[in-house]
């Protein structure tokens, strides 16, 4: 078995969306077996709750209370990652992800790529569960020294939970940047096909301008249908992955607000009344680092579909400004299609998944992060 079937087989035990079109797997079987799921991990969050009271006092009462709403935080992520599964199987659904990018690579095929743009997909999928299996064994190392038994419950559901939601937007990830691979494969060959015009043109070669007519109409209509998949493709990962990215990233701004905080009082408030204790700055600054890095690869990601996009519009400008009017109508009705096909990642068209979303995130964090440095927690 493949890397990639592994991944995603693990992903689907956890009760993620993302899967493959097994057709001898039938919808109920699956809508139940991810109902078990939702209900091992509700029953897990509830032994949690037992240990409660430890948490809320074995800590300063301001810890605790990030800590508590940590717990809840990935809670609320898991069964929404799970939820979202569940809803899909109740849902006849169109073809899968997987199913789309086969589309693509399969008409990048008739155009003579000569890679394949599956080829980095296994260990793109291999790399995404290295970095969530990574992060996770961070966070329990991080803490271990802090985990006893009263505690050692919530910490292992942090741990399957940050497992959980890590490993869901990694995959989300990969998708990601296999369609802007294709995207920028689209890029190419419209740069190959300027280079060619221009090259007869300069030329004056007449006796072939007829077997380059023919190709370059054949090459337009198979880029017509390439962005067509792209465009199905990208509104597969938006529908998918687009409930699990409303709480996720609702997380990844608590933990970047909170935790930053919580250095600052470490380092300041804290280090004053029980001096510096270095296993209480591992956590945060992990959970930081983490998250950190997650937000901004999906927002440069995003940010690369849009421009590789806009490339490829301004090639074809350039390519509608070099042929004939009977050929440039063809060129504008491509450019047409891409106009109001946009292909750009969002969460429920709530927001788009870009740079800006970055800046804005991160301003909100500055924003929230110096109204809770104003107040005094020392009395």
């Amino acid at each position: 078995m493949r890397a990639d079937s592994v991944v995603i087989v693990i992903h689907n035990l956890l009760g993620g969306p993302i899967s493959r079109d097994y057709t001898g797997v039938k919808t109920l079987p699956m809508f139940l077996y991810t109902a078990g799921v939702i209900g091992m991990s509700v029953a897990f969050f509830t032994l949690c709750l037992c240990d409660l009271h430890h948490m809320l006092y074995s800590r300063d009462l301001v810890l605790s209370v990030i800590d508590l709403l940590m717990l809840l935080g990935i809670a609320t992520t898991v069964f929404t990652i799970q939820s979202s599964s569940l809803i899909k199987h109740l849902y006849k659904s169109g073809a899968s992800l997987f199913q789309c990018l086969a589309d693509i690579d399969g008409h990048l095929y008739a155009l003579n790529m000569r890679r394949d743009p599956a080829h980095s997909f296994s260990s793109n999928c291999l790399i995404g569960f290295a970095c969530a299996s990574s992060i996770s064994l961070a966070y329990l190392l991080a803490n271990v020294l802090r985990i006893k038994r009263t505690v050692g419950m919530i910490f292992a559901f942090k741990t399957y939970g940050l497992f959980v939601v890590f490993l869901m937007h990694g995959l989300f990830l990969v998708f990601s940047y296999q369609i802007w691979q294709r995207i920028r494969y689209m890029v190419k060959h419209l740069e190959k096909m300027i280079a060619t015009i221009n090259r007869q043109n300069d030329q004056s070669i007449v006796a072939a301008a007829g077997n380059v007519g023919l190709r370059f109409f054949r090459d337009l209509k198979m880029l017509a249908i390439v962005h067509s998949h792209c465009f199905r493709a990208v509104t597969r990962l938006n529908e998918e992955c687009g409930l699990a990215n409303v709480s996720i990233f609702g997380m990844f701004f608590y933990v970047l607000t909170a935790k930053s905080f919580q250095l600052f009082y470490i380092c300041s408030i804290e280090f004053k009344r029980h001096g510096f204790t270095f296993t209480h700055v591992l956590e945060p600054t992990v959970l930081i680092i983490a998250v950190f890095s997650y937000f901004f690869a999906t927002t440069y990601l995003g940010e690369m579909v849009l421009r590789e996009t806009q490339l490829v519009i301004n090639n074809l400008h350039k390519l509608e400004s070099l042929h004939k009017t009977d050929q440039s109508e063809l060129v504008e009705q491509l450019g047409n299609q891409i106009m109001h096909q946009t292909i750009c990642f969002n969460v429920i068209n709530f927001f788009q998944i870009d740079l800006k979303f970055f800046h804005q995130v991160m301003a909100s964090v500055a924003t929230y992060l110096i109204i809770l440095l104003q107040f005094d927690f020392q009395n």
